[in-house]
């Protein structure tokens, strides 16, 4: 499936968002379109020295959580787990 800019947009501005509310620390971030599952790639710094964590991302499930509530905190949890190294202190309330 081609993904429009708009879709890629929006993507990447939930993506932002979701991030921040995790409360990571300096990092950058990119996503990768692939035909069913995206990847996004965070590069933050793991005790001094700048590493690159891979998720795996359900696009359908990314966009859904800008207006569905379950769907967002289900993806904060997964990604606090995969990101944890990454923040800047503390852990993700429920």
């Amino acid at each position: 499936m081609l993904w429009s800019a708009t879709e890629i947009a929006a993507a990447r501005e939930t993506i932002s968002a979701l991030l921040e509310e995790l409360g990571l620390a300096a990092y950058v971030f990119a996503i990768e379109p692939r035909e069913d599952r995206w990847e996004l790639k965070v590069e933050c710094d793991i005790a001094n020295a700048w590493e690159t964590v891979t998720v795996p991302v359900a696009v359908q499930a990314l966009l859904a959580s800008r207006t569905d509530a379950d769907v967002r905190k289900r993806l904060l949890q997964e990604w606090d787990a995969k990101l944890a190294a990454c923040r800047r202190s503390g852990r993700l309330e429920s």
